[in-house]
């Protein structure tokens, strides 16, 4: 798991490296290419600049004609130029520049071209001053925008290639994984089904012999009736034979339980149908080892429960085994039903003797219990309290 995880920091790791990388090589390529396109774009426009400039060179025109402006009158015309918050501007006379001037010099780089009165030279628009005509040229910034929409373009592009790349390297990494991962789950549930069949041939292996020897106990003490000794070793033999017929119908049952396949549950009936001779099983044979049994809280409603018939026997089978083994024969087994607007439940309880305990088991036969009640849609929970053990089963209620 943690090498997994070291793996995918890696890939990732080397995923956003390769997207900055190939981030920055995009603007910048694209930037210099788009720099170079604009640049011709604007150079070879004669009428974008004209167009522009020419207003503001107008509006100058009335300004030098009004207040006799000479071409020697700096501060005039610079405080004109000022107020008009004007980037740059030229004054030529006679080919000779006599006087520019650059108001801002925060510009990005490629509109600054624009200050270089050798560029600006040919759109410079004639102004007649108080002294003499002069070319002037006029710049406010006006092909700035088209370099700022370019560089916002350039970023947002660069950025989105890079967003690209990376969603889809995640996608492919993800996509590697939940291939692995469904090639192992796929790897897991063969040898989860392998491992029941083994699990059920095993139990049906075994069982076969087990009954032989029975069979041969049987005939033992017949055989030796008489023998109260060979009786009573005969006896310990059964008990120890039973138990491990009890371990592998837990063990059955168990595999059953935990098995994929699906199970159907037969059609609700009533609870007191469902569950009700099962109980009885239950009492009549814990009545016939000799245990006390109270049943004043057993009550019915007509309600309906789902239950599969096959895994309802073996719950009450296993809970009846576990009562025989472990409980104390001097303590009451109490059995309890109840209703509540969702759930039908069944308590059974019995005495915790000292010289048993669950913990010589395995337990799976209670972890059986709990899976077959999860087949059937319900749960099985278990709790110690007072010197008694409690098991209690619910069952939703079918509407």
């Amino acid at each position: 798991m943690r090498d997994d995880l070291k793996r995918v920091k890696q890939k990732l790791s080397w995923t956003f490296a390769i997207a900055i990388i190939g981030t920055c090589a995009v603007f910048g390529i694209l930037y210099y290419l788009g720099i170079d396109w604009l640049n011709f774009y604007i150079e070879g426009s004669s009428l974008l600049i004209y167009d522009n400039e020419k207003p503001y060179v107008d509006e100058f025109q009335q300004y030098v004609t009004d207040n006799d402006v000479s071409t020697t009158d700096i501060e005039q015309y610079d405080e004109w130029m000022a107020d008009h918050d004007v980037s740059f501007y030229s004054i030529e006379k006679e080919g000779k520049i006599v006087y520019s001037k650059s108001n801002v010099d925060k510009l990005i780089a490629p509109a600054k071209n624009m200050y270089d009165y050798r560029m600006a030279g040919s759109y410079q628009i004639s102004v007649n001053f108080s002294d003499t005509d002069a070319y002037v040229f006029i710049y406010t910034g006006f092909t700035e925008k088209y370099y700022i929409a370019f560089m916002f373009f350039d970023v947002g592009f660069s950025l989105m290639m890079g967003i690209v790349f990376v969603y889809l390297r995640i996608r492919k990494i993800i996509a590697g994984y939940q291939t692995e991962l469904e090639e192992t789950q796929s790897r897991e549930k063969k040898a989860r089904q392998e491992k029941d069949e083994l699990m059920r041939n095993m139990a049906h292996d075994l069982r076969t012999p087990l009954t032989g020897l029975m069979t041969y106990i049987d005939i033992m003490k017949i055989e030796n009736e008489a023998d109260e000794e060979n009786q009573k070793y005969l006896d310990i033999v059964t008990d120890k034979v039973m138990n491990i017929k009890t371990q592998m119908d837990n063990l059955l049952d168990f595999s059953m339980a935990s098995s994929e396949k699906n199970i159907e549950l037969d059609k609700p009936i009533e609870a007191e149908y469902a569950v009700g001779d099962y109980l009885s099983e239950m009492y009549a044979v814990l009545r016939d080892k000799g245990y006390t049994i109270d049943i004043e809280k057993i009550k019915w409603e007509k309600q309906n429960i789902a239950v599969n018939i096959g895994l309802i026997s073996r719950v009450f089978t296993n809970l009846t085994d576990n009562i025989c083994k472990y409980a104390d024969m001097d303590k009451t087994v109490v059995m309890e039903t109840s209703f509540s607007k969702n759930d039908f439940k069944v308590k059974i309880g019995n005495g915790i003797c000292d010289d048993k305990t669950l913990l010589e088991s395995t337990g799976i036969g209670l972890k059986s219990v709990d899976m077959m009640m999860l087949r059937m849609n319900g749960s099985m929970s278990y709790s110690r309290e007072h010197g008694m053990f409690w098991v209690k089963l619910e069952f939703p209620i079918v509407k």
